[in-house]
């Protein structure tokens, strides 16, 4: 029963669905940066759904199926490079999309800070299995504390959501035995530091 409530958790807070979700944060901040009109918002959920989220998705069976991967899971950390490597090459064709558009810097560095987070993420798993889960939470946890302490935001209530959720996924990765914890805690840090790193500059 545990083992099937984690693996629920971990399907629905696939890293894949971070970008989506911190652009419905932001939209949603009451900050400056969320006075858009109902057609760029939904511009950007499109065009950020199908090239961070449905594309590179849609791509992960072909890498089974060719025999590139072993498994969907992806579960060894070199059958990751190859769908990292995809995932990079769409998260930037999403970065620089949205960077064309008449909008705040807000979104283009939130999508800037995730395109790093995946080539971070990356670069590490030639040697190492860290959590790209947790980078995902971090980075959405670290989004959420920029929007409301440098644009004074009350964000509580995301917060603390986001924080429980991060907790959830942590026990949901550790229960499947995909991660153990330094690779947890390490994970989230990077993208925390990396969200408050890129919004610092």
């Amino acid at each position: 029963m545990e083992k099937h409530f984690a693996s629920v958790i971990s399907y629905i807070s696939h890293p894949l669905l971070m970008p989506m979700l911190g652009l419905v944060i932001i939209s949603n901040s009451g900050t400056y940066a969320a006075d858009l009109d109902q057609r760029s918002t939904n511009l950007i959920y499109l065009a950020t759904f199908l090239m961070t989220f449905l594309i590179p998705l849609a791509l992960m069976p072909l890498l089974y199926y060719t025999g590139l991967a072993g498994n969907l899971e992806f579960s060894e950390r070199r059958e990751r490079l190859l769908p990292l490597y995809l995932t990079l090459v769409f998260y930037l064709a999403a970065y620089f999309f949205i960077r064309k558009l008449p909008i705040s810097q807000v979104y283009q560095r939130f999508m800037f800070s995730a395109c790093m987070s995946v080539l971070l993420v990356l670069a590490v798993s030639y040697f190492w299995k860290i959590s790209a889960h947790l980078v995902g939470w971090g980075g959405v946890i670290g989004l959420i504390l920029v929007l409301s302490y440098k644009f004074g935001s009350d964000m509580m209530i995301f917060l603390v959501i986001a924080i429980l959720l991060a907790g959830l996924t942590g026990f949901a990765r550790l229960k499947l035995n995909e991660h153990y914890p330094l690779q947890i805690y390490t994970g989230f840090l990077l993208g925390f530091a990396v969200m408050l790193i890129v919004f610092s500059i």
